[in-house]
């Protein structure tokens, strides 16, 4: 697992306690639930990124087999223009 991100963490932390209207006392129970939070984040995070580096080697040996060619660059959507304004 990565390194946690404390900034991340405390801005979350401040964050439920603003929700819960700034109660005294919780900042404890706040940053456990941030730091769960963030972990949470963190396992779907390299859960989604692991899922994608074996679809995309399924897709490079499915290429393979059927002789298709691969391009290293990925294709940019055609960009739409825009007219400008007479004034």
């Amino acid at each position: 697992m990565s390194e946690r991100d404390y900034d991340w963490i405390a801005r979350r932390a401040y964050s439920l306690w603003e929700e819960e209207g700034r109660p005294h006392g919780r900042d404890d129970a706040h940053w456990q639930t941030a730091l769960s939070d963030w972990e949470t984040l963190q396992a779907a995070a390299t859960q989604t990124t692991e899922k994608s580096g074996r679809r995309i080697a399924q897709a490079q040996v499915s290429a393979a087999e059927e002789g298709l060619v691969i391009n290293e660059e990925p294709v940019q959507p055609a960009r739409k223009t825009t007219r400008g304004r007479k004034g």
